[in-house]
């Protein structure tokens, strides 16, 4: 397997976060709020600072209020277009 890190599936799976928040009309700060975190996580995050593990990403996807479903369905849809797969 090789490293994800600096990939162009990473690159969507960031672009997607930051796009689900923006969806969900909220700000950085809106997002920590209901995370109960600093808003200088969801920056690094979003920026791929930070990466989240599959809990984590549970616990965003609830912040947003979109089953984990649906963001995997989407990731799954942009990966294919950033990867050319589909």
């Amino acid at each position: 397997m090789y490293k994800t890190l600096y990939s162009k599936g990473n690159k969507a799976f960031l672009e997607l976060l930051t796009q689900s928040r923006l969806d969900a009309g909220l700000t950085q700060v809106e997002l920590a709020l209901r995370l109960q975190e600093d808003q200088s996580l969801v920056s690094k995050v979003e920026r791929g600072v930070r990466r989240l593990d599959v809990v984590e990403l549970m616990l965003w996807c609830q912040a947003l209020e979109m089953p984990m479903t649906e963001f995997v369905r989407r990731l799954e849809a942009s990966t294919a277009e950033h990867i050319g797969m589909g």
